[in-house]
Formats: C-alpha cells, structure tokens, sequence
C-alpha cells in the first residue's frame, strides 16, 4: 500500500486522526480538521500535551462536541510523535474495547512477568540482552540495569556467569540445557529457548533459570543422613554382636548371621522353636538369645536335658508330684519344672531322647497348656514358651514310629538349624580370642595366640563343634608356659595331619586370619588409619594387606 493509498483511507475514515510530531501538528484526516476548524484546537493540544507512551483509549466522560456530534479523545505516544484519535460518539466502538482488552492482557503480561519465581532473560537473536525479571536478578545477583543492553558474552568475561548459553542457543537454534555457577557461589539450573522467525533465524532468545544450590544442599544433607543412617545400621550390629557375645556367642560368618536374625525375628512372639544341629555347635546359646530377646525376658528361663534323666525322674521333674504320689515323695508335693516356666521359657534340650509315653503328655501341654501332676486330678494352666533342641533327626525318627509326629509337628513351628564349626570357618578366630579373654579373666593369665597357632586352629575340623574350641582354648590357656601360645603347644591337642599342615596352605591362612582382623577393624573405625591404629600396624601394611586380599 502506497503512502497515497493510505491517505486516501485515512481520509476517509470516520474517526478523527491527528499526527503530531516534537510538539507541531504534521498531518490530520478530514474529520479532525473540521473538529479543528470547530474551535476544539485547544483540547487537541491538550490532549497531545497529555499523551502518553501507554495507548489511552477512549472515554465517554471525556467528549468533545462539534457541530452537534461528540467525540472521545484517545492518545498514544512514542519518541517524538503523538497521535490523537477522535472517536464519534454513538459509532461501532467494538474495535476500541477489543485495544483495551489487548493493553490489559499486556499489563498482566508484565505482571507475571516480572513476579516468576523462575529468572526469565531475553536476549535478541546477537546475544544483547533485552529484558530480565526479577527472579533473573534473584538468581545471579545482579540487577537489571547491569544486564539489559549488555552482550551476554561479558558476563562470563566479568566473571559473573559461567557457561553463558544465550550465544549458543541463537547460533545452534536448538534447546539447550545446564547449569551455571555463578559469582556469589551459587549453582543455577538453566535452559536456553529460541524463538525463530518465518525464514528461520532466531530472533530471540529466552532463558529460563531456577536456583539449585538449596536443592543441591538439601541432597547433600540427605546423603549425608543417609551415610549417619548406613553408619547407624553398622553400630546397631555391631550393638547386636555385642549382646550375642554376652551370651557367650560370636557371630562372624554369614550362616551364623543367618541364624542370629531369624532368632532375634522369633523372640517376640511365642511360636514354639525347634533348634537343630550337631551337639556342641550352641543350641542352648541361641534358645537363651531368643529368651533375652522376647518379651519373656523377664520370666524364668527352665532348661531340662531329656536324655539326662531317667524315665521316672523325668516325668516328675517335669510335671511335679502331688502329696503321697510315690514312695520318698516330699510330703507337700513339688510343682514341676513346667510349672516353674510359668510366663517364661521352657528349653527341652535334647528332645529326641524323650520317651514316649512322656510325648503324650508334652504334646497336651501344647494343645491345652494346662499339667496334670502326678498322683493328681487337678489340672493347672500354664502360660510357657517352649523351645526345644536336638541333635537327632527327628523326621528319620518319626518314619522308625520312635518320636510321634503329632509331637514334631507342634514342636516344629519355626525350625532353627544351627551349622557345625567346620562350616563357619569365619567365627573360629573371634572364638578363639572371646574364649582367650575369658578364661584369661577366670585364671588371671594373660595369653595370646601366635599367628602360627592360630592358623592352625583354623585348619582344624573341629567335630566337636564350639564346645571342642572352648575346652582346648581353656586347655591351652590353662598348662601354657608362655603368655604367647605357639604352634608347638598344640601338639598333642589337634590332630597331626593338621600340625603337618603344607607351608603353602599354612600361610593362605595365616593371611585370612590377618585379613578377617583388619576387616573388623575397619568396620569399627570407618579408615585404614584409625584401622592401623586399633592394630597398632602402620597405616600402609594396612593397605596392602586388604590389596593382596581383594
């Protein structure tokens, strides 16, 4: 449209336009210069006088009448130029509401604009910056008037921002996202958006940027919660070692942590536990654990071995007697031992060596937990955990009809079977020294084991199980010489095809044994350094030796 053509509209318009340029009227449309001519000039100058940069739209409460037609001013201004419009009164004025529509949609633009939390930055398509809001200022510590009109590039050659990613995203045209460092410290996650024209080039670019040192802080504290939690786990084990070993039980080796969990999981309830294993390996060790563990730790805890009794005694001792029951019976009668686990634990050690009329009538102790006595009719109830224990096998006894299977079947609810030594070659070095300690205290000695010694202890099979361990460890400390019991004081204690043990195999375990130290040691220190110190090694034979381990 050529400037003629746009008179010639302009001319014929029904709104009144008036073009003013450094305060002097340039051009105006017919319908302006007959408001002119109708000696309203001086509310026209008024109204460029007033104009400002933000579009003023027509009000009916401001009119100008001229020959019998009334007009609303409207004003807009830029640099140097003022434009009036004069609206007729009484016209279509859709178009003027549809411009106060347009100018409140942008006030509410600038609006959420500059109230995002997130930074929001423009720059155009060379990198100049153009606009920022407040949160942008938030974020990097600078304020709008350090920023717009400047090329992005200086602020990382000042040091403010590194990596910049404006220039980037208008050269790629591509998303692109990071994060920034800035000079005050802080981390800032940034993407980077182009906004292209219709032949392609990015004409802006906008950057959307968000703080994330607060964020990034809060991981590090969880993680460094989450490593007081780790550490916590690691104490509270080693707390639960500890209260194992004042039961006179070490556990080291992952079959004994087996067992040890599944016993302290059962001690809170009454479910009644059946421990099996070779004799010797410390059944009644984990029956008292579960003991002190449950919430009968308060009651009695009565252990009865059934193979040590005879027939006879056996069933008194357990079921008691009334007055007269039998020939040499106390006059007042005796409440038997399951009466004496009343709100405890009763440990029927050695289960399979009761006779069977006796498994009747435990086995109506589980049903009903109530006792008859002998020689009575009166029937007591009981309030008992039952544990029991053997070093039989009671499925191969039930097929030969020499244990009821009603009987097994009550008394294994929750089965614990307890490996042999020779099967948890990690706890025979803590044994050793736990036994050490203790009998140390007992006889006021003060004996150590040689490395030599010890290694040959854990070449040992040990068919007697823990028990075997702690009798030659008492033995050992016992008929010594020496404070340091060497290889040559287990001649005669351990049988000879393990003293004439290969010097090869001799060493390889001599290094686990040194290797399982230093790992307990590290577990209780967290580092090599405090690890060497509880040794009372140097910080660099620690080292190597967990390298020639790994």
């Amino acid at each position: 449209m050529t400037d003629d053509t746009l008179k010639t509209v302009l001319e014929a318009h029904p709104v009144g336009i008036v073009w003013c340029r450094n305060g002097e009227t340039r051009w105006m449309n017919a319908v302006a210069r007959r408001i002119w001519e109708g000696d309203a000039h001086g509310i026209l100058r008024r109204c460029v006088e007033d104009a400002t940069r933000e579009p003023r739209v027509p009000r009916e409460a401001e009119t100008l009448n001229v020959a019998a037609q009334s007009y609303a001013p409207g004003t807009y201004r830029t640099e140097s130029d003022v434009v009036v419009m004069l609206v007729p009164l009484g016209s279509e004025t859709g178009a003027f509401s549809g411009i106060d529509r347009l100018h409140q949609s942008a006030l509410d633009f600038e609006e959420i604009f500059r109230h995002s939390f997130d930074g929001i930055f423009v720059a155009d398509g060379a990198g100049y910056t153009l606009m920022v809001n407040e949160g942008c200022e938030r974020n990097y510590d600078l304020t709008a008037a350090q920023m717009i009109g400047r090329h992005v590039s200086e602020f990382e050659k000042a040091g403010w921002i590194r990596p910049v990613v404006a220039a980037q995203v208008a050269r790629t045209g591509q998303r692109i996202s990071t994060t920034q460092h800035t000079r005050t410290g802080k981390t800032i996650l940034v993407t980077g958006i182009p906004l292209v024209d219709a032949a392609g080039k990015v004409r802006k670019v906008i950057i959307n940027s968000r703080d994330t040192t607060e964020l990034l802080q809060l991981q590090d504290a969880l993680a460094q919660t989450r490593e007081k939690l780790r550490r916590a786990d690691e104490e509270n084990e080693a707390l639960r070692l500890q209260n194992l070993q004042v039961l006179d039980a070490v556990v080291r080796s992952e079959p004994m942590k087996r067992v040890a969990e599944l016993a302290a999981r059962v001690a809170n309830v009454d479910a009644t536990v059946l421990i099996t294993g070779q004799s010797g390996v410390g059944k009644d060790v984990i029956a008292n654990l579960i003991h002190r563990r449950g919430r009968r730790a308060s009651g009695p805890f009565i252990k009865i071995n059934c193979g040590a009794l005879p027939h006879d005694l056996l069933e008194s001792e357990l079921f008691g007697y009334e007055a007269g029951a039998f020939t040499g019976a106390q006059r007042g009668g005796k409440s038997g031992l399951i009466e004496l686990a009343d709100h405890g634990t009763l440990f029927l050690d050695e289960i399979g060596d009761m006779p069977l009329d006796l498994q009747v009538k435990l086995l109506q102790v589980l049903q009903d937990r109530t006792i008859v006595r002998l020689g009575g009719t009166r029937t007591v109830s009981v309030d008992v955990r039952v544990i029991a224990a053997t070093n039989r096998d009671l499925i191969q006894m039930v097929e030969a009809r020499t244990f009821r299977d009603d009987l097994f079947y009550r008394l294994n609810v929750v089965p614990i079977p307890v490996p042999p030594l020779a099967e948890r070659n990690d706890d025979i070095a803590p044994l050793v020294l736990h036994f050490m300690a203790e009998f140390n205290e007992r006889y006021g000695c003060r004996r150590t084991v040689s490395e030599q010694a010890m290694a040959l202890l854990l070449a040992h099979d040990w068919p007697g199980n823990v028990r075997e361990l702690r009798n030659v460890i008492e033995r050992l400390v016992v008929t010594c010489e020496s404070d340091v019991v060497d290889a040559d004081f287990l001649d005669g204690v351990l049988p000879r095809e393990v003293l004439d043990a290969k010097p090869n195999s001799f060493r390889q375990r001599v290094e686990r044994f040194e290797r399982r130290l230093i790992e307990d040691a590290m577990r209780k220190a967290g580092n090599t350094r405090e690890a060497a110190r509880l040794l009372g090694l140097g910080q660099s034979s620690v080292v190597r030796k967990l390298r020639r381990g790994s």
